[in-house]
């Protein structure tokens, strides 16, 4: 009978240790700030021509930028086109991934530019960025003006 209680005993200590290594916080993993991430900043938006050219500071992980793009709406009265005091809403976009021609990046510098803007049409355009890590969430500038 003894024997029988330490063994019962012996098991339902072993089975409440062992349970307790499947509780816990299960989660994606995250990276790391300082190694992984990058932020972006606008340094220069020109209009030259029918072209938008920009340059964005990389700050952090330069090396992590994968694809970078401008995301862009005419702004006016037309169809299709934003209007001024409306919120942002990029009806087109031009995607630059690292290695690709337009996609120059020079220490922490980036410097793309699109073309075939319709001349005398203003323009609001943001820059984004991925990763190469996939569970990283893009990173975006302030949304800003291209006057022809």
């Amino acid at each position: 009978m003894r024997k029988s209680i330490v063994i019962t005993t012996l098991l339902l200590f072993a089975l409440a240790s062992l349970s307790g290594c499947a509780l816990g916080r299960k989660q994606w993993p995250e990276a790391a700030k300082s190694q992984d991430r990058f932020t972006l900043k606008l340094m220069d938006g020109e209009r030259i021509d029918d072209c938008l050219v920009v340059q964005v500071a990389v700050s952090g992980s330069v090396d992590r930028l994968w694809r970078a793009s401008v995301l862009y709406e005419a702004v006016g009265d037309e169809e299709g086109q934003g209007c001024e005091g409306c919120p942002f809403v990029p009806r087109a976009a031009q995607h630059f991934t690292r290695g690709q021609e337009g996609f120059d990046l020079q220490g922490n510098v980036l410097r793309l530019s699109i073309c075939g803007l319709e001349p005398g049409v203003e323009y609001r355009f943001r820059v984004s960025g991925k990763s190469e890590i996939p569970t990283m969430a893009l990173q975006y500038t302030d949304v800003y003006k291209a006057e022809p």
